[in-house]
């Protein structure tokens, strides 16, 4: 029997000696960041602070969780702002495929994974030419409270195979954990 996203996110909490992990508020929770400008490369989650929602959802503490919080990264995608605004968007469909690396510190830990229209890459998608996910359920990757992290993420063409210039945007989403004071405030 495989181990549950909570088990997994207080396993690596505790080798990382993150003893108060356990404690806090178990949550689902979901970060994302765009950029509108079009570019051959996107670098998401850095410097999100500087952006104001709708654009992103990351607040003032920038690209890392507070104290005794933490994020086990179970989905990631991609999504167009159609807009310089980032109001409107659309799926990958009106650019193709992503190539991209996850950065957590200063360790990649998924390096040159694509999100291929279609269902092309190695995780699950749903097969349709919007499709924009990878699904990592049943591994995660745990963002630990504290510490930097970031995409870089560029677009291509899925049938030319040729780097586009595009506007873009990711999201992360998974088991999360939120500070708890188990006490009254």
């Amino acid at each position: 029997m495989g181990m549950s996203a909570q088990d997994k996110m207080l396993n690596v909490a505790s080798r990382l000696g993150l003893t108060t992990l356990k404690d806090m508020q178990g949550t689902t929770r979901m970060v994302y960041d765009s950029q509108t400008t079009a570019a051959l490369t996107h670098t998401f989650f850095k410097g999100a602070s500087q952006r104001a929602f709708p654009l992103t959802n990351v607040g003032a503490n920038g690209n890392q969780f507070q104290v005794n919080e933490a994020l086990l990264v179970e989905k990631i995608g991609f999504f167009v702002p159609s807009a310089a605004d980032g109001i409107e968007y659309t799926g990958l469909s009106t650019v193709g495929s992503v190539l991209f690396d996850l950065v957590i510190g200063n360790k990649t830990v998924i390096k040159d994974a694509t999100c291929e229209l279609g269902g092309e890459q190695a995780f699950y998608n749903d097969g349709t030419s919007a499709s924009s996910v990878i699904d990592l359920e049943g591994v995660g990757i745990l963002i630990p409270p504290q510490v930097e992290y970031y995409v870089i993420a560029k677009a291509f063409n899925e049938s030319t195979r040729v780097a586009s210039s595009v506007r873009l945007g990711c999201y992360l989403f998974g088991t999360g954990a939120l500070l708890n004071f188990n006490t009254t405030i």
